[in-house]
């Protein structure tokens, strides 16, 4: 069934289309996210998130590939976008609202809400936008609502004159003294070897937000799989493998620097900025255009060294400024189960897994 409502309309995927699916959202107007791919849908399935795949049309031929995954519980089916739907406007969310709203009797019969997230910068113009379509906010999910953006579209030189003038001392010492930057392969020691040196990260103090190690085995095997992911180990020529590694994803017009890690005691500094700096000149010479540093703290939280971010917050500040994207927001179609799943299941399944946070 395919109901209009005024310009947009909401249709699941054809197989043809979830064969293709990455190709597609790469397409999507807001340059396409990885969340939205068929990496992380494979990613999220042990987790209890059932993948749907959807399509959104507008009259005029414009169509926007969506991932919804939901959640079941007790109180009915919630669907979370993450990173989406991939619009490029805020001002087609109003239209896409109204045709999830259509579809209550259709493809979201028992679905009490949707999580959308919308990867646009924040302002209170833009949350007046949403709210004013009938949408609320509610906390951060995907950690690349705060992040610093690179745009990889200039000559390198002119990228590179961008950066703060510290980080471009530190990319000059590091190649002068001899730091050695590789591109290498997946597998399962390149994937031991980066989950160490996560560890290490913070002068050694690792990251709270560093999840198990089988997480990232996946998460890196299904992007791997894909051609969507990619390793640089740097080497120092002090230490036994090594010294410090990323873990990046190239999507769409993104390159995002997923996953890092470094030992802390280094014999030429400047290292893990070469690594980057080299990284982001591969994925601009294969078509990305856009570099994503992934999480920062918020942009006013950036000098707080309380916040769980800081450290890295204070390295991928000299790249370029942190931008805010808009927090999710929730789409309620049923009040009386989205208030018996957010105050009273929710907070039971964030004991039972352990972890506070997200829908699930």
């Amino acid at each position: 069934m395919m109901t209009r409502t005024g310009q947009w309309s909401l249709r699941r995927a054809t197989t043809a289309e979830v064969r293709d699916w990455d190709a597609l959202v790469e397409r999507n107007p807001d340059g396409g996210q990885w969340t939205q791919g068929a990496a992380f849908a494979a990613l999220k399935a042990p987790e209890r998130l059932v993948p749907r795949f959807l399509v959104l049309e507008r009259d005029d031929a414009t169509r926007i590939h969506v991932l919804a995954l939901e959640h079941r519980s007790l109180a009915g089916r919630f669907w979370y976008l993450p990173t989406g739907p991939g619009v490029a406007s805020v001002d087609d969310l109003p239209g896409i609202v109204a045709a999830l709203r259509a579809e209550r009797s259709g493809l979201l019969r028992g679905v009490f809400a949707c999580k959308l997230e919308p990867f646009l910068v924040d302002s209170p113009e833009r949350r007046d936008v949403l709210r004013d379509a009938g949408l609320r906010a509610s906390a951060v999910i995907q950690k690349n609502a705060h992040t610093v953006i690179v745009s990889l579209e200039p000559e390198p030189e002119q990228i590179f004159r961008g950066f703060s003038k510290s980080l471009r001392n530190h990319i000059r010492t590091a190649d002068r003294l001899g730091y050695r930057v590789e591109k290498v392969e997946p597998g399962e020691e390149t994937y031991r070897t980066m989950y160490r040196l996560m560890q290490t990260i913070s002068g050694g103090r690792g990251s709270p937000l560093t999840r198990p190690y089988a997480y990232y085995h996946r998460l890196w095997s299904e992007l791997c799989a894909r051609g969507q992911g990619h390793f640089w180990f740097g080497y120092d020529g002090a230490h036994d493998g090594p010294q410090a590694s990323a873990f990046m994803i190239g999507y769409g017009r993104y390159a995002i620097a997923k996953d890092g890690g470094s030992v802390p005691d280094r014999a030429i500094r400047g290292g893990a900025a070469l690594i980057r700096w080299t990284a982001m000149q591969w994925f601009r010479a294969h078509g990305r255009t856009i570099y994503d540093a992934y999480v920062t703290p918020p942009s006013w939280l950036a000098h707080d060294r309380d916040q769980p971010m800081h450290g890295p917050g204070v390295f991928k500040l000299q790249f370029g400024p942190i931008v805010d994207h808009l927090p999710s927001h929730d789409l309620v179609l049923d009040e009386r189960r989205f208030q018996l799943f957010t105050r009273l299941l929710l907070p039971i399944e964030w004991r039972l897994r352990r972890r506070p946070g997200g829908i699930w």
